[in-house]
């Protein structure tokens, strides 16, 4: 089980300590912050008039960039003030290019950024370009994005159990082996399935293409987009949906609740062989989980942002989800709620505060040696 350190949250306490002891030092030798920045706690009083820098670190109309749009609109109502929220698209490197901008922009409370999960990835697995450290930025809400598979009916499997007995050739296409599509392809290694991979597409809607024109007989989406485009083939009987990836509760594989009648790929592993798969194989998947699925998407703000705009941000992502006029952009976002509070930091610091070496170690290796992927490049 991958749990929070209780050594790095000591550690970002202090950090916080000591940047308020540097913001005393600074009110004594008379500097103060820009002058657009207001010094007050009364959100309200900081945010009125005031145009919030968004930055999104991928191309306009993505998933990360819709996601963003979605909530700005609803975010705004909900921040004390009415600020005005520009997005500013910086793509590049999965999501790498932004990011580092965003880690060079002052602390001023009016800037955020919306990272995803190749984001993650390229962190984790150390890609060169980085310039930046997760422990340096505050979480102030997540997105969760669930996975489902699902078959063509040409393999002749009907429901997740047949799906372990089928001997027709299952063939997967992806992007490659790594970034978004590891999770999918370590649960189809996990369940030990005979699967022929087609790699070099150039997006997971091409996928879906191929899968309508019999070119892919087993494929993944995300919630959202299984939803919007996989659910009238299934109602069509164009496609079986077979297993979810699954979400981590508390440390655990629970099932995905867009999809309660669905096992996971973990639990549809169980029910054929009575008992659990490789430990390893095991961790390596739930954090994969972790990382892809419960923190598909972050907002962020930094370290040294006032405290107010820190607070105001993290209240507004509270209320906003108890207007009724957010269950429009909930049922776009896959239904979910947004993870706030206390399960934001936890699932946080066990992903990216404190990663566990050993399992990333496991997943390089592995990714290397299975399929030739090196997945500090996505």
């Amino acid at each position: 089980m991958i749990t929070p350190s209780t050594k790095t949250r000591s550690t970002r306490r202090t950090l916080a300590v000591a940047a308020g002891v540097g913001a005393l030092a600074l009110l004594f030798t008379g500097c103060t912050r820009p002058s657009d920045v207001r010094e007050t706690d009364d959100p309200a009083e900081f945010f009125e008039g005031q145009t919030i820098r968004w930055i999104v670190p991928y191309e306009a109309g993505g998933g990360t960039d819709t996601s963003a749009r979605a909530l700005a609109s609803l975010l705004t109502e909900h921040i004390p003030g009415n600020p005005k929220i520009q997005i500013e698209n910086i793509e590049g490197g999965n999501g790498v290019l932004g990011t580092n901008e965003f880690a060079r922009s002052d602390a001023d409370g009016l800037t955020i950024l919306m990272t995803s999960s190749s984001t993650n990835t390229a962190v984790l697995f150390g890609d060169p370009a980085v310039d930046f450290d997760y422990n340096d930025f505050t979480p102030i809400a997540g997105i969760p994005a669930g996975g489902t598979q699902y078959v063509a009916p040409s393999t002749g499997v009907t429901d997740s159990a047949s799906l372990l007995e089928t001997t027709s050739p299952l063939v997967y296409g992806g992007i490659t082996p790594g970034g978004g599509e590891f999770p999918r392809v370590l649960g189809m290694d996990l369940l030990g399935l005979d699967v022929s991979h087609v790699w070099g597409y150039q997006s997971r809607s091409a996928v879906q293409i191929a899968f309508s024109q019999g070119e892919v007989t087993i494929d993944g989406q995300s919630t959202a987009a299984y939803l919007e485009s996989i659910a009238p083939l299934v109602e069509r009987g164009e496609a079986t949906p077979v297993y979810t990836i699954g979400l981590m509760e508390d440390g655990e594989l629970v099932r995905d609740p867009a999809f309660p009648d669905l096992p996971h790929a973990v639990e549809l592993y169980q029910e054929k062989h009575g008992t659990l798969p490789d430990a390893d194989m095991l961790e390596a998947y739930k954090y994969l989980v972790l990382i892809g699925q419960n923190l598909q998407k972050q907002m962020w703000i930094q370290d040294e942002a006032p405290a107010v705009a820190v607070e105001a941000y993290r209240q507004a992502i509270i209320d906003m989800q108890k207007d009724p006029a957010f269950d429009a952009v909930r049922e776009a976002l896959g239904g979910y709620e947004l993870l706030t509070g206390d399960s934001l930091e936890a699932d946080v610091d066990a992903a990216l505060y404190n990663p566990p070496q050993d399992i990333i170690d496991w997943l390089t290796d592995y990714a290397k040696s299975e399929y030739g992927a090196d997945l500090s490049r996505g």
